[in-house]
């Protein structure tokens, strides 16, 4: 047995590791999100609020803590749960990258789907000489594929992620789905993306049902009828969840009531960027696929890419005119939807790649081109650590 073959768990066990001291450090020095979804859920023990119908995230750490209200016991707890759901999205772009190169005879391709996987956990939107030293941001006004201030977007990420890929599957004209376990597994997907966070499935639903029209038969109407069936059991959760939390405001942790309303084209982002500079900030948003277009036209033939790539438009498509009324307004909800879908259009976009990479017949100045983008966006994600470490928290910490 090869060494890569192995150790082949050991890529896991560093990558938990890395994670753990990551999250630990972002937790204990700056001020994001999971400090407040910490401090909700203690809330939630006190008796000060109940849990939003996005639960499922926040009562698995509270289980986990014992329903402490030990700002410690939930902050370890909360680094162990990020790190485990950042591993599980490295596990399954291993796997989905993999299915490609089902001939792993070289033990170099091993190693190359976890290098490619492992960046791939850390690949940013490209800065470029405006937004990082004009406009003084990375983040804000693009759209990256990977956030570390967020712990209902980490944690959802896997299960999105397992959720494409099952669901490419069932695209499949000859597949019979009459009541299979996939049918079932899908739909279980759905729910537990839905609990955790819903922003993906605003997306996946309407461009599934698109995917699913298209190839629909009269022939096979009923064994294609029931590949509807996540989607319906989604769009009534979503239904239950949209009056719980805009009827009721249940688990809300502002004051006065919201509700959706369409607004001005790219308000939300318009509040940090300019508008003549959202095509820009688009383009070293998702410059890796757009190179991949351009030099493999075939790439839009690919059904994996196709997919993602709708998934994404649709959801830049939301985040530019969905967005809510009343004190949430600036919260940009509908936009957390854009960083699941950029992820998996650069592991779709990787996915195409990766056998031309392997093959001898492709140009090698396309190959360098390509990569070197892809490269870009890996080292851009390093940059982003740094600066969120050492230049975002001494401003947090200077408040």
């Amino acid at each position: 047995m090869n060494k890569i073959l192995k150790y082949k768990d050991l890529d896991n066990i560093l990558l938990f590791v890395l994670c753990t001291v990551l999250f630990w450090c972002i937790l204990k020095y700056l001020s994001t999100d999971m400090n407040l979804h910490i401090e909700s859920i203690i809330w939630v023990n006190n008796g000060q609020s109940s849990y939003s119908p996005h639960f499922l995230f926040f009562f698995i750490l509270n289980f986990l803590s014992f329903f402490s209200s030990n700002v410690t016991i939930m902050t370890l707890v909360a680094v162990l749960l990020l790190a485990i759901s950042t591993l599980g999205k490295y596990v399954i772009s291993k796997y989905m990258l993999s299915e490609v190169v089902l001939d792993s005879k070289f033990e170099y391709k091993v190693l190359l789907i976890k290098v490619i996987s492992f960046a791939l956990i850390f690949c940013f939107a490209i800065p470029d000489v405006y937004n990082f030293f004009v406009l003084e941001k990375m983040y804000l006004g693009r759209i990256p594929s990977v956030v570390w201030h967020n712990s209902t977007v980490i944690a959802v990420f896997p299960l999105a992620i397992l959720l494409f890929w099952k669901q490419l599957k069932i695209f499949d004209k000859n597949y019979n789905s009459l009541w299979s376990k996939d049918i079932w597994f899908i739909t279980l997907l759905v729910v537990l993306n839905i609990f955790v966070k819903p922003s993906f499935i605003f997306v996946y639903a309407p461009v599934t049902a698109l995917f699913l029209v298209k190839d629909f038969t009269l022939e096979k109407r009923i064994s294609h009828s029931i590949k509807f069936f996540p989607l319906f059991i989604g769009l009534v959760v979503l239904f239950l969840q949209y009056i719980s939390i805009y009827y009721y405001q249940t688990g809300t942790f502002v004051s006065g009531k919201s509700s959706l309303t369409i607004g001005a084209p790219f308000e939300f982002v318009r509040n940090f960027i300019p508008a003549w500079y959202i095509p820009i900030a688009l383009f070293f948003s998702f410059a890796f696929p757009i190179a991949a277009i351009y030099y493999h036209r075939d790439i839009l033939k690919n059904k994996a890419f196709l997919y993602a790539l709708c998934l994404t438009i649709f959801g830049i498509l939301i985040s530019a005119f969905i967005v809510e009324d009343g004190p949430r307004r600036l919260h940009g909800n509908f936009t957390w939807q854009n960083i699941i879908c950029a992820y998996i259009l650069l592991l779709s976009t990787a996915t195409f790649l990766l056998p031309k990479l392997l093959s001898k017949n492709e140009d090698v100045k396309i190959k360098i081109i390509l990569w070197t983008v892809f490269m870009l966006h890996f080292l851009s994600g390093i940059l982003y650590l740094f600066k969120l470490y050492f230049v975002d928290s001494k401003l947090v910490h200077a408040h």
